[in-house]
C-alpha cells in the first residue's frame, strides 16, 4: 500500500541530481574562497615585500647620509673653512661637489659657527637651508618646508681626532622623497605612491620616519592572471557537470525508473493478492539485477510460509536475548520488571509466602579498580555462577546492574530464604577467585525481606526492605545476611528520617554544630602528654551525639567528604581561637575517600598555616576502601611537604593492611583496639599482635595503641616498646574549653609536642 508521503524514484532521482549540482556549486564556491584567500595571501606577501624594501631603501639613504657627514667633519678643508672662512662660498658651492663628498642634484652642504650662525648666507638661486642651527636631541630629523619634504642631518665639526676642540657644526640638507627614489631601483614598491605625510613645517625625528612613509606594492600580474584562469575553469567544470547530470538523469530514467515503476505495480498486485506469474506479459529489462529481482518475485510466494516459520523462530530467541545478561548469562533488569510484574499478579490469585533476595558484592570497586575491568568483569561471572548452582532449580537469578544481583522465592518461609542465602555464601567462599590472582576475600552481602501470604498488600516494599537489610548486612560486626526486621531496625532509622539523620545535616548546613573533643596521647615509657587527638561530635539542641550514632548516617549517605570538610572548618576555628597554647600537637581524623578529594586537600593545606604552633598529625582511616591509591599516595606525599605527619589509623582491621601500609607514605601506625586487647591475652594471637609490634618498631614506624583500659595492657605495651598510648585508662576525650582550662599555659608548651 503507497503512503500518503510516499516520494517516486523520479523524485529522488531529481532529487540526487540537484543535490549534486548544489555539492558541486559548494566545491566550487570552496574553491573561490580559498583562491581568494591565496590571493588575499599573495597581496599580503607582496605588501610586506615592499614594506621590507622600502624599510631597507629608507635605512641605506639615513645610512649614506650619516657617511657624508662623518667624511665632512674629519675633512681637512671643512675644517680650514670654519678657521678661515675667505673661500667659504665658493667652499660650499663647487667644491663639495667637485671632490665627490656630496651629490649636486639634491643635496645641499653649510657651515655654522660654533654658536650655530651660518658662515655666509644661503645663495639666492639653491634652496634655502636654516638661518641657525637648530637644537635637536637627534642628529637626522625631516621637515616639511613649502610642501618638500627635506631631511636635515646635522654633524659636529672638531679640529682634533679627540673631539675637545669645537670648531663648529655642519648641516647637511637632502630632498628626501627624490633622492629616495633616484638611489634605489624598487621592485615590490610602487614608486609613484611612495609619500611621507608631514604638515607644513612640522618636523619629524629620522628614526619616527618608516611608520609615516605611504606606500602600495606593485601588481601581480601572474597573479591577475592565475584569478581569470581559475575563475574560466571552475565555470567549465559546472557547465561540464550540468550537462552531465542532465544527460545522466535521462539514462537513469529509462533503464531505471520505469521498470522500478513496473515492478512496483507487481508488488502492489501481489500484496492485494491479484498478481499472475506470467513472464510473457513483462517486458525484459535492460539492467541484469532489476531483471533477476523481477524473476525472483514469481517465487516470492512459494517462500513466504517458509519465511513466516523462520521469522518466528528468530523473534522467539531474540526475546531471549533481549531478557538475559550479556556478561554474566543470568536474566537482565527487564526481564526482572517483566517476572516481578507478572508474579506480583499471579500472588492475587494465588496467595504464598514470599521472599525477596538482593545480593551485592563486597568491595567490589576495590577488585574493580585494583585488578582491571576484565578480572572485575571474570569476578560477576563467577559469583552469578555460584549464585545461580545455590538457587533453586525453579529460582531465577536477575543481575540488577553493576554487582547488584536479586531473586525472589515462591512458597518459602524466613528460615528457607536464610538457608538458601548461607548456601549462597557458601558456594561463593569456595569459588576459585584466587585462581585470578586476587589476594583480597571476595564476599558478598545478602539482605532478604519476606511477606507472609496473609500480608500480600505490602508486596511491593519487598525490594525496598531487602535493600535496608543488605545495607544492615555490610556493617562491620554483621555476618553479612541480613532480615528485614529486628535486625534491621537500626539501618532503616539510618536511611529514613531519624534524629541523627536531623542533626547530622543541620551541623553540615550550620557551623559550630560540630564540637570537637581532644583526646591525650602519651609517650611511653614516661606516660607524659605528647599531642591530642581531635574527636568530633555534633552538640543537637543541647544533647551531645557520639560518633557511633552519626557515622552510620555519614556512611549511608555517602557524606564523608562534606563531613570532613566540616571538621576541618571546625578545627581551625579551635586553632585560630588561641585557647591552645603554642607547640601543642593536635592529630586528626581523615576517611580514606575525602584524601583523594581536592577540596579536602586544599583545606588541608590552609590549614597547616598553624603547624608553626600546633604541629599537626594526618590520621587516614577506612583505607580498605582506598580505590585510587596512585592518587592518594600523591596528595599524601604533598601533606608530608607541608609538615604533616602520616598515620595509619585503625590498623588491624578491614583486609590487606600492610598492602596499603608499604603503598602508603605513612609516619606512625595505630593499632587497633582489636589487636592492643589481644596483648593481654596469654596465647599465641597474643604472642603474633606482639612480635609484629616488634618488627614494625624495628623497621622505622612509630607505633600507637589504640583503647588501652587496662593496667596489664599499658605494661604490655610499654615492654614491647611501643612509643604511644591512647585510651580511657590514660584520659577520656574533654572539650576545648576543659583541655584549656585543665593545664596552664606554661605546661602545655612543655608537654605538647607532636
Amino acid at each position: 500500500m503507497k503512503g500518503a508521503s510516499a516520494i517516486s524514484i523520479k523524485q529522488i532521482a531529481l532529487a540526487f541530481i540537484t543535490g549534486l549540482l548544489v555539492l558541486v556549486s559548494l566545491i566550487g564556491g570552496f574553491a573561490a574562497y580559498q583562491t581568494r584567500a591565496v590571493t588575499h595571501n599573495l597581496k599580503l606577501h607582496n605588501q610586506n615585500a615592499a614594506q621590507s624594501e622600502l624599510e631597507a631603501a629608507v635605512q641605506r639613504l639615513l645610512s649614506q647620509t650619516d657617511e657624508q657627514a662623518t667624511n665632512l667633519a674629519r675633512w681637512d678643508e671643512t675644517k680650514q673653512q670654519l678657521v678661515l672662512p675667505e673661500y667659504y662660498t665658493y667652499w660650499r658651492d663647487q667644491r663639495v661637489y667637485e671632490s665627490g663628498m656630496l651629490d649636486s642634484r639634491f643635496v645641499r652642504a653649510a657651515l655654522y659657527g660654533p654658536s650655530g650662525t651660518p658662515l655666509a648666507p644661503n645663495p639666492g638661486d639653491a634652496p634655502s637651508l636654516p638661518a641657525k642651527l637648530p637644537s635637536h636631541q637627534t642628529p637626522s630629523w625631516l621637515v616639511n618646508e613649502a610642501g618638500t619634504v627635506v631631511l636635515y642631518s646635522a654633524f659636529p665639526v672638531y679640529s682634533d681626532d679627540q673631539q675637545r676642540s669645537l670648531l663648529g657644526h655642519g648641516l647637511i640638507r637632502i630632498d628626501f622623497l627624490p633622492a629616495l627614489l633616484s638611489r634605489e631601483t624598487l621592485r615590490f614598491t610602487d614608486s609613484s605612491n611612495v609619500s611621507l605625510t608631514l604638515k607644513p613645517g612640522e618636523t619629524l625625528a629620522a628614526s619616527d620616519l618608516f611608520p609615516r612613509l605611504d606606500f602600495s606594492a606593485r601588481p601581480d600580474l601572474d597573479q591577475l592572471r592565475f584569478q581569470t584562469i581559475l575563475s574560466h575553469t571552475l565555470l567549465a567544470l559546472f557547465v561540464l557537470l550540468a550537462v552531465t547530470a542532465l544527460l545522466g538523469f535521462v539514462a537513469y530514467n529509462r533503464l531505471l525508473v520505469r521498470p522500478l515503476g513496473q515492478l512496483s505495480k507487481d508488488i502492489d498486485a501481489m500484496q492485494q493478492g491479484r498478481f499472475t506469474p506470467n513472464p510473457a506479459r513483462s517486458q525484459k529489462m535492460r539492467i541484469r539485477e532489476l531483471e533477476n529481482i523481477r524473476r525472483s518475485l514469481y517465487d516470492y510466494q512459494l517462500q513466504l510460509r517458509e519465511l513466516h516459520g523462520s521469522l518466528e523462530n528468530q523473534n522467539r530467541e531474540f526475546h531471549s536475548q533481549a531478557r538475559q545478561d550479556s556478561l554474566t548469562g543470568c536474566h537482565n533488569r527487564r526481564a526482572y520488571e517483566e517476572d516481578w510484574g507478572r508474579f506480583r499478579q499471579e500472588l492475587k490469585t494465588e496467595p504464598q509466602g514470599v521472599a525477596f533476595l538482593l545480593f551485592d558484592c563486597d568491595r567490589f570497586k576495590t577488585i574493580n579498580d585494583t585488578y582491571g575491568h576484565a578480572k572485575g568483569d571474570r569476578v560477576l561471572t563467577i559469583t552469578a555462577d555460584a549464585l545461580v548452582m545455590a538457587l533453586r532449580a525453579n529460582d531465577r537469578l536477575y543481575r540488577l546492574g553493576g554487582d547488584e544481583f536479586a531473586t525472589f522465592l515462591s512458597r518459602t518461609t524466613p528460615a528457607q530464604a536464610k538457608q538458601i542465602a548461607q548456601r549462597c555464601q557458601s558456594l561463593i567462599e569456595a569459588a576459585g577467585f584466587g585462581d585470578l590472582g586476587i589476594v583480597e576475600p571476595v564476599g558478598i552481602s545478602i539482605g532478604i525481606a519476606f511477606c507472609t501470604a496473609d500480608q500480600l498488600e505490602h508486596i511491593d516494599d519487598l525490594p525496598k526492605q531487602a535493600d535496608i537489610a543488605m545495607y544492615t548486612a555490610k556493617q562491620p560486626g554483621r555476618a553479612r545476611i541480613a532480615l528485614y526486621g529486628e535486625d534491621t531496625e537500626r539501618a532503616s532509622q539510618t536511611l529514613v528520617a531519624s534524629r541523627e539523620t536531623s542533626a547530622l545535616f543541620q551541623a553540615l548546613a550550620s557551623p559550630g554544630m560540630i564540637e570537637m573533643h581532644y583526646q591525650a596521647i602519651f609517650s611511653l615509657p614516661g606516660r607524659q602528654v605528647d599531642y591530642y587527638e581531635a574527636l568530633a561530635r555534633i552538640r543537637y539542641h543541647g544533647d551531645l551525639i557520639m560518633p557511633g550514632a552519626f557515622l552510620p548516617v555519614v556512611s549511608s549517605r555517602r557524606l564523608e567528604t562534606e563531613f570532613d570538610l566540616a571538621v576541618l572548618h571546625q578545627l581551625d576555628v579551635d586553632l585560630s581561637s588561641g585557647q591552645l597554647p603554642s607547640g601543642c600537637g593536635i592529630s586528626l581524623n581523615m576517611s580514606a575517600q575525602s584524601i583523594s578529594r581536592p577540596e579536602v586537600v586544599s583545606q588541608l593545606l590552609e590549614l597547616s598555616r598553624h603547624n608553626a604552633r600546633h604541629p599537626l598529625m594526618l590520621e587516614i582511616t577506612e583505607t580498605s576502601l582506598i580505590t585510587q591509591m596512585v592518587e592518594v599516595s600523591n596528595y599524601l606525599e604533598l601533606l608530608r611537604t607541608v609538615n604533616y605527619r602520616i598515620a595509619m589509623d585503625d590498623f588491624g582491621t578491614g583486609y590487606s593492611p600492610l598492602r596499603y601500609l608499604v603503598d602508603l607514605p605513612v609516619d606512625v601506625v595505630k593499632f587497633d583496639i582489636s589487636l592492643v586487647n589481644k596483648l593481654g591475652q596469654d596465647n599465641r594471637a597474643g604472642q603474633v599482635v606482639a612480635d609484629f609490634a616488634r618488627m614494625m618498631s624495628e623497621v622505622g614506624y612509630s607505633l600507637v595503641a589504640e583503647g588501652v583500659e587496662t593496667e596489664t595492657v599499658l605494661r604490655k605495651v610499654e615492654s614491647l616498646g611501643i612509643a604511644h598510648a591512647q585510651g580511657y585508662l590514660l584520659a577520656r576525650p574533654v572539650p576545648l574549653a576543659d583541655l584549656a582550662a585543665s593545664l596552664p599555659a606554661e605546661s602545655l608548651d612543655a608537654i605538647c609536642n607532636i
